[in-house]
């Protein structure tokens, strides 16, 4: 992807405003360069910063590292539930400034977006907490307790009037084009577009332009310079003639011969061409795998060729010594012919020779015929070498050959070794391009009116589900019985847009933590009960105690008889195909592919073991899903057990 430019920044910067004031949950280094913001709040969930390239406003989820990196601590430390105060573009130049305030102490995360760049955590006194890489110049170093310093100021278009337009230009040693590129900091592509709106001839030196050139060029930038400070932004992915592809945040004039597409905003155009580019490296990686095939079975067929050829003239130099009298007497008449002045009567009686095949006497060359195993041989032999020296040439061939084949061999398993590589190349890519949502660290299903419920796997989970989860206009479900799962029933789909709580919503939440109890070992049937979220406390009676995962439930509880019966089933959530287990009308309701379970004789992972066959997923996947205890089939869909 072509680097963003300043006036990528200024739009991007721009549209980042939608997240002033929302609130930082987790931060994550999701890979060398990329820093990974979630944020709390309604609207897109992370920020995504990639130091020397972009940042980018995202609902997809990235694949998230187990153990957090040292500058992920340092920013969970001093970012974490801040509030994000205000992002800014510094001096026209590609960097960021997230300002944002925790607990009253304000703290900058500077993105520097430039070749080489950085990502940079500051204090209020303007020193360094932590950079994302340590870096140091003659002017500058970024490194902890260290005073941030920007980069060398460059001129800002937008405060630039006429007369310091013009004088930037008469103080230039470049041409027009490069001039506005590098002198004013306006790129290659918007100083092509001036170029090309002013109808000034680009190659001509800056300092020699006219006033009257001078004047169409500073018209020409104010034109452009307009569209963005009115906001009159469209928003496009350009395809070059190279194929290579760019953002720009307005139509431009260079650009009118190529294929473009528009999008609402810069950022959806910067998510969507980061999806083309990955998308394009994917058939890259095809490109190439096929290539290394290819190679490789032209390295297998050619070291079967040449160890053939090795045993064949090894084979050659042993005929040499079976039939040795004769050929002896071949190779004395020969040499014999060439040294006489008339040489026809000489080749006539070598020609009777029974094994004699032909002759080249300009060449020094004899050809003679043999028989091994009932099979004719033509050797190829040098007249003016002794047959035990035509052997030994023979016998050193065989043998360079072998040795060419063992080094063919070497490369063989070099290819062989490429190919692994990136068969693993793709297999990790492809684990971290699978989109997950943040439910599936839970027991979760989508129900049949799209609500979602989420369930805890064990004490710490069930904390987390109700804690951090349940919100008011949720409903707390759980089965009556010691030994389930906590429950929330979402007022949301898994996007977080409303849905209404209906009845059927609340009976499929009751069957979904009535399957997951220790009811599915020991009954037919079951009661689970849901209640508002304001009856769910952790403040247990006086003098009683609640252990980790456990809450005190006050008030009316609401009932459902519930049958232990439940799916498993094939879903496909965004695009996504994921295997979802929970109560029997929605896996009906959802899926094309299930099977029905109940309590049965057949052990837990003996079902899941060949439910990863017929789903293709890993048995750690299904045994996740499963009940706690042995099941038979009811029903199947699509799946023949």
């Amino acid at each position: 992807m072509k680097p963003l430019s300043s006036f990528d920044i200024y739009t991007i910067v721009n549209e980042l405003q939608e997240i002033l004031g929302r609130f930082i949950d987790k931060i994550y280094q999701i890979s060398k360069r990329d820093i990974l913001i979630k944020l709390r709040g309604k609207g897109k969930k992370f920020i995504l910063i990639r130091e020397g390239g972009f940042v980018l406003l995202t609902s997809k989820d990235f694949e998230r590292p187990e153990k957090p990196s040292n500058f992920a601590m340092v920013l969970r430390k001093y970012l974490q539930g801040g509030r994000i105060n205000s992002i800014k573009q510094h001096d026209f130049d590609r960097i960021v400034i997230f300002e944002i305030v925790k607990r009253r102490e304000p703290y900058k995360l500077i993105a520097e977006l430039f070749r080489n760049g950085n990502i940079v955590l500051v204090d209020k006194d303007g020193r360094i907490i932590m950079p994302l890489k340590g870096q140091e110049w003659s002017h500058r170093i970024l490194k902890q307790k260290e005073v941030y310093l920007f980069p060398p100021k460059q001129c800002n278009p937008f405060e630039l009037d006429k007369k310091g337009f013009e004088d930037i230009l008469m103080r230039s040693d470049r041409d027009v084009v490069r001039c506005l590129a590098i002198d004013l900091s306006l790129g290659g592509t918007y100083a092509e577009e001036i170029c090309l709106k002013s109808g000034v001839d680009k190659s001509k030196k800056a300092r020699s332009l006219s006033e009257e050139e001078i004047d169409k060029l500073y018209l020409a930038l104010e034109e452009i310079l307009d569209l963005f400070r009115c906001k009159k932004i469209s928003p496009r992915i350009v395809t070059l003639d190279d194929g290579s592809k760019e953002i720009v945040p307005i139509k431009l004039g260079i650009h009118e011969k190529y294929k473009s597409e528009e999008k609402d905003s810069l950022l959806s155009a910067l998510e969507a061409l980061l999806e083309q580019e990955e998308e394009k490296e994917e058939v890259e990686i095809e490109k190439v795998r096929k290539n290394l095939e290819r190679r490789l079975s032209q390295q297998i067929e050619g070291m079967k060729n040449l160890l053939k050829e090795a045993e064949r003239k090894k084979r050659e130099g042993d005929l040499l010594y079976i039939y040795c009298k004769d050929i002896q007497d071949l190779l004395d008449k020969a040499r014999k012919v060439m040294k006489l002045k008339e040489k026809e009567e000489g080749l006539k009686e070598l020609r009777k020779m029974e094994k004699f095949h032909d002759i080249d006497l300009e060449k020094g060359i004899l050809l003679v015929r043999v028989k091994d195993d009932g099979e004719e041989r033509i050797l190829k032999l040098n007249i003016r070498k002794s047959l035990g020296k035509n052997a030994e040439d023979i016998y050193e061939l065989s043998k360079k050959l072998r040795e060419k084949a063992e080094r063919a061999k070497i490369a063989i398993e070099k290819t062989k070794q490429e190919l692994e590589n990136l068969r693993v190349e793709k297999e990790e890519k492809e684990e971290k391009k699978e989109r997950t949502w943040w439910f599936e660290k839970f027991r979760w299903c989508i129900l049949s009116d799209g609500n979602l419920v989420i369930g805890g796997r064990d004490a710490k989970s069930n904390e987390i589900v109700v804690k951090k989860y349940m919100d008011d206009d949720d409903l707390f479900v759980h089965a009556d019985i010691h030994g389930a799962p906590c429950c929330v029933l979402k007022s949301k789909d898994i996007d977080g847009k409303r849905i209404e709580i209906t009845e059927k919503a609340k009976e499929e939440a009751c069957e979904f933590a009535a399957v997951y109890s220790k009811a599915w070992k020991q009954f037919g049937e079951i009661t689970s009960y849901w209640v508002y979220p304001h009856q769910v406390s952790k403040t247990p009676e006086s003098g009683e105690y609640l252990p980790k995962g456990s809450f005190v439930v006050r008030g009316k509880r609401n009932y459902v008889r519930c049958k232990m019966e439940m799916g498993i089933g094939e879903v496909i959530l965004k695009g996504v195909k994921k295997l979802m287990a929970g109560p029997v009308t929605a896996i009906e309701r959802r899926s094309d592919r299930y099977v029905i379970l109940e309590p049965g004789e057949r052990g837990k992972n003996e079902m899941a073991k060949h439910l990863s066959e017929k789903f293709n997923v890993k048995v750690e996947v299904v045994q996740k899903l499963l009940p706690p205890g042995n099941v038979s089939v009811v029903k199947t869909k699509g799946v023949h057990l």
